[in-house]
């Protein structure tokens, strides 16, 4: 049907023009396509809104504790500089993982959250140490297994709403040599790694999920161990995260209690002499000790159960082992031997307020012992006091921004108790740090300002002398320390928990 419109040429002259139908009428097809584009980004956008919101919900549900501390850890991963095309973490799934079909599902949907959030993951899954094979033929169904096993892991991430790239046949990746001890049965070891395929699919927003299965010269197909394969691609891609899941969780004790924390450097040398500890375990340890050597200071390295995913990067507890490479502690007696200005530097940071003008001339003439990491991150300071009874008192204990979460301030909480018998110190009853504190003191005493907390005194007199000389101390910041103010209606951030621990 044609319409007719009247138009006023220049002028004022008026014409008769056939107006166009609405088909033919351009500005209203540029409006459909307006109005489908706009419909497509709200539902995109109530899409994104509703994910965000279960990544929360599950999130929160998933930590069960201090909402603050665990906002912080996943600001400081999301905030930690990185390539478009290097991990967050490099995971080894357990073969057993892939037997469970809850626990699947679960770790499907813990790694497409943190794919979802910035951190991104390569996921390496496979034969493991504890692989029994006795034929070829038994091989070539676990490699088939395998296969299918990578299918579905790829399948259960997408269907939690991230993106996957399956490398079933991985022979572009890695590159193995016929093992000796097992050529029949197609096992191999990696000779060379070729990342770039991984590295591709970490710039196209996938997550690479690689079945540990390589190609000889020769062209023979040769499933390897997963925890070396793993080991290899985190040494080349050095990630921030190395975690090895399992079903169980974390290093056993004689006690049967998790290991919370092994310090390559001082501890796998005696944990590797334990006699409950399996082959297979043992040599995880090693290849762990020396990958971590090999990483950047912040690195580190899990092996905990695929069911604390989350609560293991995310907050303080968790059913896993973690192996830390500490920065070293330097140990002063004086202080002609410190850097007084990082020192400075450091407290000022941590406390957020300028220090007494006094007070690094009055702690020369007390000064016992000074604890500082070797890029001045970190620190305690011990004092002589007059009147009880030679008992040192800890003055100051720190750990900057850059220390967290690596395990420094147990690995400095371990150098003063091995050097002291007994010590006290104080604490503002506001404090957020006190639970980590009450955790390591024999006794505490507290009037609702100040908490005095102290171990390796057993004395009820000298208890009460270590209260009274503690509360009499003047305050070393002037003004008082936010995370010291007894009335302070600020709320702390997880960053002023932290940064005292």
């Amino acid at each position: 049907m044609w319409r007719t419109l009247i138009l006023r040429k220049p002028f004022g002259c008026l014409v008769r023009a056939r107006k166009k139908t609405v088909s033919e009428c351009g500005h209203f097809k540029n409006r459909q396509i307006l109005d489908r584009r706009v419909l497509s980004a709200e539902r995109k956008l109530f899409y994104t809104t509703s994910q965000q919101q279960l990544d929360l919900r599950r999130f929160l549900e998933e930590i069960g504790s201090d909402p603050k501390e665990a906002r912080y850890w996943l600001r400081q991963f999301q905030n930690h500089e990185s390539a478009p095309d290097k991990p967050f973490a490099v995971v080894q799934v357990d073969s057993q993982i892939l037997n469970d079909k809850v626990m699947l599902e679960k770790l499907a949907s813990c790694l497409a959250f943190l794919h979802r959030n910035g951190m991104p993951v390569i996921v390496v899954h496979g034969l493991d140490g504890r692989a029994v094979v006795n034929d070829s033929s038994d091989v070539r169904l676990r490699r088939a297994k395998l296969i299918e096993d990578n299918i579905e892991f790829v399948d259960l991430l997408e269907r939690h709403g991230s993106r996957a790239r399956p490398f079933m046949s991985s022979g572009h990746v890695l590159s193995t040599l016929e093992d000796d001890n097992h050529s029949a049965a197609l096992l191999g070891r990696i000779d060379k790694v070729d990342v770039k395929p991984l590295q591709q699919s970490l710039r196209s927003g996938h997550i690479p999920v690689l079945t540990a299965v390589g190609e000889s010269p020769s062209g023979q197909v040769l499933c390897v161990d997963s925890n070396d394969a793993a080991i290899r691609i985190a040494h080349i891609l050095q990630p921030m995260k190395v975690m090895f899941l399992n079903t169980t969780g974390g290093l056993l004790d004689s006690q049967g209690n998790v290991l919370g924390n092994v310090n390559v450097v001082d501890d796998v040398a005696s944990l590797i002499q334990q006699p409950w500890h399996t082959e297979t375990i043992l040599k995880q340890v090693i290849l762990i000790a020396k990958l971590l050597s090999t990483l950047p200071e912040y690195s580190s390295a899990v092996i905990t159960s695929a069911d604390s995913l989350i609560t293991e990067l995310f907050t303080h507890k968790g059913s896993g082992t973690m192996f830390l490479r500490p920065e070293e502690i330097h140990k002063h007696h004086s202080l002609a031997t410190v850097d007084i200005e990082k020192l400075k530097e450091l407290l000022i940071k941590s406390f957020n307020k300028p220090l007494n003008a006094e007070y690094f001339s009055t702690l020369q003439h007390r000064l016992h012992t000074l604890y500082v990491t070797q890029s001045y991150t970190a620190a305690a300071v011990i004092t002589h006091e007059e009147g009880v009874d030679g008992v040192p008192y800890l003055d100051k204990f720190t750990v900057g921004r850059q220390s967290q979460g690596l395990g420094t301030s147990d690995n400095l909480w371990k150098k003063i108790k091995a050097d002291f018998s007994s010590l006290f110190w104080r604490s503002r009853g506001t404090n957020r740090i006190n639970p980590w504190y009450f955790i390591r003191c024999d006794g505490s005493w507290t009037n609702g300002n100040w908490t005095i907390f102290w171990f390796g005194v057993r004395d009820h007199v000298l208890t009460h002398r270590l209260v009274e000389h503690a509360k009499s101390i003047p305050p070393s910041f002037d003004p008082v320390a936010p995370h010291d103010e007894a009335k302070s209606k600020r709320v702390l951030s997880s960053n002023g928990y932290h940064k005292f621990l």
